[in-house]
């Protein structure tokens, strides 16, 4: 059954990880301005429940390991390499500006095995650009879905402990800095998945649940958001290096959680409704994924966001949110006109 509802959310998803991404170049100093940050920082929690809730919903029903892991390897996992590799010799090789030299590799980078091994680093964990962290991490949970099958199997009170306990170590890693360990995150995210997977199993129920229910789960966002400055005095996500370590409840994760049920009570009011460019932002969010870094990255180099330095922090987001998107998709949108159905195979789309 096709779910308007997900695919809408789906497509707002990726406009909140564009819009997290690209809020992290503007100065946050009030109050307001850090609840706000708050709300759109974190949305890869988004995608993972999504993730979750579409392999029981879509592909539980006639799954096939191999055949369903040989389509992420050629839709995903080629993108992401085909763009790593084409970003190393852009920023290493062209513009010698390699992010993260100093985690990776001890003393300044010469002989050839260094860069080998740079290299791979970059592909092990993603941080060649910010946001591709997510591939290695989602490619070692889809590796995983074994085990994901084991828990559909459960009673769903077992589930559910499982969920909880699993949320509450949650809270306690936080996320890997600069989000440079996918097996950090798989640990990390593992809960959010579960609960995606929950959720489809008892969709009708949790539907049934949340039907009229977004203004007070929207103003427990709020309020989640809130407590976490005046808690913490911390804005955005909560990192640690250190699993083991103490650094706080990660509220983050919590509120991520209730807007993922917000998101749908709202979205649940449209489910026989078009919204085109929903549906076209959740048919492009890989595109937008892959692409919105590199629009990111020379918008820094050219120093673009200086050019909108006379707004103000929440003014300027808002002014370059939807450039940065409406170039993203101009790009995914040359790429399928150039490259026709192959582009899948480069840009996810």
């Amino acid at each position: 059954m096709h779910l308007k509802s997900f695919e809408y959310f789906r497509g707002l998803a990726i406009l909140f990880i564009v819009a997290g991404h690209t809020y992290v170049y503007w100065d946050i100093g009030s109050f307001y301005e850090k609840v706000f940050a708050n709300l759109i920082t974190g949305g890869t929690t988004f995608f993972v429940f999504i993730s979750g809730f579409f392999f029981h919903h879509v592909f539980y029903p006639k799954f096939q390991f191999q055949q369903f892991m040989l389509k992420k390897v050629k839709y995903v996992l080629l993108p992401f390499t085909l763009l790593t590799l084409t970003a190393i010799a852009c920023f290493v090789f062209y513009l010698h500006r390699p992010p993260y030299t100093e985690v990776f590799i001890t003393g300044k980078t010469s002989s050839g095995y260094q860069y080998i091994w740079l290299g791979i680093q970059y592909w092990w964990t993603g941080s060649i650009l910010d946001a591709y962290w997510y591939i290695p991490f989602i490619m070692i949970i889809f590796a995983l879905l074994p085990l994901f099958l084991k828990q559909i199997q459960l009673p769903i009170k077992a589930q559910v402990g499982l969920f909880i306990l699993l949320l509450c170590i949650s809270l306690l890693i936080h996320r890997p800095v600069h989000n440079l360990s996918p097996i950090h995150s798989v640990i990390y995210f593992i809960p959010v998945y579960m609960l995606g997977i929950i959720c489809s199993i008892e969709k009708e129920r949790v539907f049934n649940f949340l039907e009229n229910k977004h203004f007070i789960l929207g103003l427990s966002v709020v309020l989640m958001s809130a407590a976490q400055i005046l808690i913490y005095n911390h804005s955005g996500n909560f990192h640690k290096e250190s699993i083991f370590s103490y650094g706080g409840i990660d509220t983050m994760l919590l509120q991520k959680i209730l807007m993922c049920f917000f998101l749908l009570s709202v979205m649940q009011k449209f489910e026989n409704k078009e919204i085109p460019f929903l549906k076209y932002t959740a048919s492009a969010s890989f595109a937008i994924y892959f692409i919105h870094p590199w629009v990111l990255y020379f918008f820094d180099y050219l120093s673009v966001f200086e050019r909108f330095s006379f707004f103000s922090g929440n003014l300027g987001f808002i002014v370059t949110v939807p450039l940065v998107i409406a170039i993203s998709l101009a790009i995914a949108e040359a790429f399928k006109w150039v490259f026709s159905n192959k582009s899948r195979f480069i840009i996810g789309w």
